[in-house]
């Protein structure tokens, strides 16, 4: 049935303003990629992986090597020359399409209220926000894993299973809502067709990108994550709420505690009543899978002994608990309980707001100063001989420091090498956090530098 000449329109306006929005998202995101340090996460991608031969992409298994992530980058680095921007482009594109198939995802959403409110707690997500960024393989990961399930509900299963493989190879934490959303088909559906045409292409692509450096990986390589649920959840909460100095109104961490403990399994329940009032049964996709990958997190740590998942590697349930709650919210015809099923979210995209900022990564603020100290460097060692200079670093920074010495060419300097405990003696440069940094101002260093966000410093002899 065609749309009604005014409901044309109205989607019309809608999707030009949602790519607007998307736009506006993509140019924070541009700007804080251009001015943000380069971090351990990054740092460790390009020194070990990208900065070697192309074969090197597909060796070992390693959590910071996201392969098609870093496919990606290396193809970036290697057209355009190196930069914190373009290290980090592959990363924006994604999160540019990302926020478009979140509010593709949301149309099926009748309620223009609901929808809105859901796209808005997506895009203003501190975490999604900070991955649609970074040099690595989360964001790019989500973005095809949206788009999957946008294409899988438009019944478009071989699509979307070309879709699920590339967000395998971006980064295979996605293995888990995949296989989930397999399931889920499985059960709508009651076919094994549409399932075959979703797993076939998914993880013979999936498993040609990953393949070659998961043949020779081990049990021990998976270790990223909590061994408890609770801890995981309620961490997950906690850094969704909390992403900088300022508390905002949920941001406290018995708060965190308690929407974990408490908040965490009503908004469960409540989903699961509303879905058995769904009519369309297309509509409980994104629910299924949320459901099931819960079921199957659990599973895993049961039979396999593997750890819950860490915050930034299951951000996948922030968007499909989003789409979930909005589609859920259509169920509800009354007034009061539409308002009463908006009050939460509405408090979500207010904190949501009072923890934006555009001067480093959640997870590593401590490294927010990373390119003003390696600028410091560089002016130091401008005329010294080549290789002549050294510089000693907690090791939370010596990756950083080793691209900033590749990218900004500084020759004096020598290879930055990971030492530990860290030398506070016979070096030019200390780069310094923490116990570090307390124990150059006990041995007389001299402090020439201390960042205001990072509380890291450079200091001299």
């Amino acid at each position: 049935m065609s749309l009604a000449p005014n409901s044309l329109a109205q989607t019309r306006r809608e999707n030009l303003f949602a790519i607007a929005c998307a736009l506006v998202r993509f140019a924070v995101c541009c700007y804080r990629a251009a001015h943000q340090s380069i971090i351990i996460d990054e740092a460790t991608t390009y020194n070990q992986f990208v900065s070697g031969p192309w074969n090197k992409l597909f060796g070992r298994y390693d959590a910071n090597n996201h392969i098609l992530s870093s496919f990606l980058i290396k193809l970036t680095v290697t057209i355009g020359g190196l930069s914190p921007f373009k290290l980090r482009f592959p990363s924006l594109l994604a999160g540019l399409f990302l926020t478009i198939g979140v509010f593709w995802l949301l149309k099926q959403v009748e309620s223009p209220l609901l929808r809105w409110t859901a796209f808005a707690l997506f895009c203003l997500h501190p975490m999604l926000m900070d991955f649609s960024i970074a040099a690595r393989g989360y964001g790019i990961s989500l973005a095809f894993f949206v788009w999957a399930l946008y294409f899988t509900y438009e019944r478009l299963p071989l699509v979307a299973g070309i879709l699920l493989g590339f967000s395998i190879g971006a980064n295979l934490a996605i293995v888990f809502p995949t296989l989930a959303l397999l399931v889920a088909v499985f059960l709508l559906k009651e076919k094994t067709k549409p399932v075959l045409n979703l797993a076939i292409p998914a993880f013979l692509l999936g498993g040609l990108i990953t393949g070659h450096s998961l043949w020779k990986a081990s049990r021990t390589q998976f270790y990223i994550g909590y061994p408890e649920l609770h801890t995981a959840v309620t961490s997950f909460v906690y850094t969704t709420l909390h992403a900088n100095r300022h508390q905002g109104i949920l941001g406290q961490r018995p708060m965190a505690d308690h929407i974990g403990v408490f908040g965490l399994p009503l908004f469960g329940l409540l989903l699961a009543v509303t879905a058995a009032w769904t009519k369309d049964r297309r509509r409980l996709i994104p629910f299924l899978t949320l459901a099931i990958t819960l079921i199957g997190l659990v599973l895993a740590r049961w039979l396999f002994d593997l750890n819950y998942p860490a915050d930034r590697t299951c951000l996948y349930f922030v968007i499909l608990a989003a789409v979930a709650w909005a589609i859920a919210g259509d169920v509800l015809k009354n007034r009061f309980l539409i308002a009463i099923w908006m009050l939460p979210a509405v408090l979500l995209v207010i904190q949501f707001c009072t923890q934006l900022q555009t001067h480093y990564f959640q997870f590593w603020r401590s490294e927010a100063d990373n390119n003003q100290i390696a600028a410091l460097i560089q002016q130091e060692s401008m005329g010294k001989p080549k290789n002549s200079l050294a510089v000693s670093a907690t090791w939370l920074h010596q990756p950083a420091l080793e691209f900033y010495r590749r990218y900004l060419r500084i020759e004096a300097l020598k290879p930055v090498e990971r030492l530990e405990p860290t030398p506070l003696t016979g070096f030019d440069f200390y780069v310094l956090s923490g116990a570090d940094l307390d124990r150059a101002r006990e041995t007389g260093l001299r402090i020439i530098f201390v960042g205001e966000e990072s509380e890291t410093g450079l200091a001299e002899p």
